[in-house]
């Protein structure tokens, strides 16, 4: 009964209403002066009138009702989102804007509101990051984060008027026959939790300092007993020695990965970009490690391109050590006389060259994949196989993969092997302008 009160209050029902007054009047009207058979037949018409009107009317009153509750459940979803939400047609005229959007921008939304966005906006303090929200192009430090035309990632930061770290999301709307009706973007805030990662970083590399110099001179120590700067040792002395020696040496491998992991997450990991040989870089980093895998019994195999490459503008020492945290990997997790493979080639129709480096090793669990980025992470078969590490090399290997524009990937089967492949641009708009802070991937 609310609901059929709630439809008869709807502006749809006016038209019927009126119509049931005019019905009325005209029966009184007619009875009154017409013979009965005619006031009958004029009567019976305009009730089957009324009749169809009432039902027409109520049936679009449910629909619109209908609509309006979609819409306010709609908007109350979108307004309670902690991200902002931006629509607007494709001329720029902005349809909606929720309370998150109006926070992050520092607008209110009647300000802006069916009215059309343009570059020189950002000409004005108010208008800055509402106008780079939708053009970001116009943000000081841009970084992209999809190659796909749509959804479009970008990462975007300022100072002014405010310091601001955003990621925003671009999507195309469309109508049911794929009509393109507008844009909507999708606003997240990242300032507070690039704040709090700088902070974490700030202990950490404090905390690595104070413990590298302590480090150093162990290992100066203990380095001069095991070369007998300090007196002869017997073999049982030297042995010990020598053992300590090693832990020294993961302990500050650990100290130095804990502080670039430092300067990855600020930004500051410093990348010197030059032109370079990628298949010359491989070959040395490989040459490296042709004695740790002698003594893992692992063959190293380099399958030396048929086409001439382009050079490519990369930091040699970073890419170097991207590389060499996955040769490490391949080798120190395979098998007995197994075998880690390394193929550089172009990659088919998209400006970019591919490194693949493929091993016979013991695999990596499918539900470890996901976390296989991440700082710290170490897959279960990992620690059976090899219980030291630090699980920071394929965070620090993606965070430069990722800084020269290029991406990471990795597909493995348990017990069978796993096959690393990274790409790295060879057109030079595709490398990011600036070096953002890293990524929890």
């Amino acid at each position: 009964m609310n609901r059929l009160i709630s439809y008869l209050n709807l502006k749809e029902m006016v038209l019927p209403k009126f119509f049931l007054a005019v019905f009325l009047i005209e029966a009184v009207i007619v009875f009154v002066w017409a013979p009965f058979f005619v006031a009958l037949v004029i009567t019976l018409a305009s009730l089957v009138f009324l009749i169809w009107l009432v039902f027409s009317a109520l049936s679009l009153a449910k629909i619109n009702f209908a609509l309006r509750l979609e819409k306010n459940q709609n908007s109350a979803i979108i307004n309670s989102l902690s991200e902002g939400v931006i629509a607007y047609d494709p001329s720029f005229n902005v349809w909606s804007m929720n309370d998150a959007a109006e926070i992050i921008c520092g607008i209110r939304k009647e300000e802006v509101l069916n009215k059309k966005v343009s570059p020189d906006w950002a000409n004005n303090e108010k208008l800055k990051v509402i106008a780079t929200v939708i053009f970001p192009s116009l943000a000081p430090t841009l970084i992209k984060k999809t190659v796909a035309s749509y959804p479009q990632v970008v990462d975007i930061s300022f100072s002014e008027p405010r310091e601001l770290y955003l990621e925003v999301t671009t999507n195309q709307i469309f109508d049911g026959e794929r009509n393109l009706l507008g844009f909507i973007k999708i606003i997240r805030d990242r300032s507070r939790e690039i704040q709090l990662l700088r902070t974490k970083s700030e202990f950490i590399t404090i905390a690595a300092h104070q413990l590298r110099t302590p480090l150093s001179g162990l290992h100066w120590a203990a380095e001069s007993v095991v070369k007998g700067e300090l007196g002869p040792l017997n073999e049982q002395q030297k042995e010990v020695y020598q053992q300590n020696l090693e832990v020294i040496q993961k302990m500050i491998k650990l100290v130095d990965d804990l502080l670039d992991v430092s300067k990855i997450e600020e930004g500051k990991f410093g990348y010197q970009m030059e032109k370079a040989d990628l298949i010359s870089l491989v070959q040395e980093a490989l040459g490296t490690y042709k004695e740790i895998a002698q003594k893992y019994g692992v063959k190293l195999i380099f399958y030396k391109p048929e086409v001439q490459l382009p050079l490519i503008k990369i930091d040699r020492a970073k890419i170097t050590m991207a590389f060499q945290n996955l040769i490490d990997n391949a080798v120190r997790y395979n098998v007995e006389n197994g075998e880690v493979r390394v193929r550089i080639e172009p990659l088919k129709d998209k400006p970019y060259l591919q490194v693949l480096i493929e091993d016979t090793g013991i695999g990596i669990p499918a539900e470890a994949i996901p976390r296989l980025f991440t700082k710290f992470f170490r897959a279960e078969n990992t620690l059976k196989k090899e219980t030291e590490g630090s699980g920071l090399g394929l965070f620090i290997a993606r965070n430069i993969i990722k800084r020269h524009g290029g991406d990471i990937s990795v597909k493995s089967i348990e017990k069978r092997g796993s096959t690393f492949s990274f790409i790295l641009p060879v057109d030079e708009t595709l490398i990011p302008p600036v070096e953002m802070s890293g990524d929890e991937f």
